[in-house]
């Protein structure tokens, strides 16, 4: 499974953030999930990735053409991939997806998510899981947002309900697993 995992290029306040997602990474390339991601080894984009690696799963990165220079794209990505822009980086990073983990992280983190769910909701994109890892009551108020929204009736429940929040990345990720494969039956059926 290709799992793109929306975070950031920053480390956050905690150390729990960069140890949480080390063992993260591990479990993803133990246990058959790819990482697609934003293609940078700074913060904890760059501790997935290189966990991932590690443990023996792909990785592939996306990455807009000279966008950044405090970060350091990963040349030992199994993929990399180089994009005109950030539009054409994160329309990739939701086409190579078959589901998605958003890990703690800022703005474009939000960013990620908020246009995922969004073009989901207009056909612009398949539904796909999405799980948000809400560490440490991270996402508490997003969530409380996005429930506000669907009870407003500003939001889809067909798309709300493939969307997934756990603070235990390994139940999140057994729980997108089992959800993605429900759409792969129903496109073989």
């Amino acid at each position: 499974m290709k799992l793109t995992v929306f975070c950031g290029a920053r480390f956050g306040r905690h150390h729990s953030y960069e140890q949480v997602a080390n063992a993260l990474g591990w479990y993803m390339g133990r246990n058959g999930f790819d990482l697609v991601y934003g293609g940078s080894q700074s913060g904890i984009m760059g501790v997935i990735s290189g966990a991932v690696l590690a443990a023996g799963g792909e990785v592939t990165g996306i990455s807009p053409a000279g966008m950044f220079e405090s970060e350091v794209p990963r040349e030992n990505a199994t993929y990399n991939i180089v994009t005109n822009d950030m539009d054409e980086r994160k329309r990739k990073l939701m086409e190579e997806a078959d589901a998605f983990f958003v890990f703690p992280g800022g703005l474009g983190t939000l960013e990620e998510l908020a246009q995922t769910l969004s073009w989901m909701a207009i056909d612009l994109l398949p539904v796909k899981p999405i799980a948000i890892f809400n560490m440490n009551h991270y996402y508490d108020s997003l969530v409380n947002m996005l429930d506000v929204f669907v009870q407003e009736n500003f939001a889809s429940p067909e798309v709300m309900d493939h969307v997934f929040i756990s603070d235990n990345f390994e139940s999140l990720l057994q729980q997108v697993n089992a959800d993605a494969s429900g759409f792969e039956i129903a496109a073989e059926g």
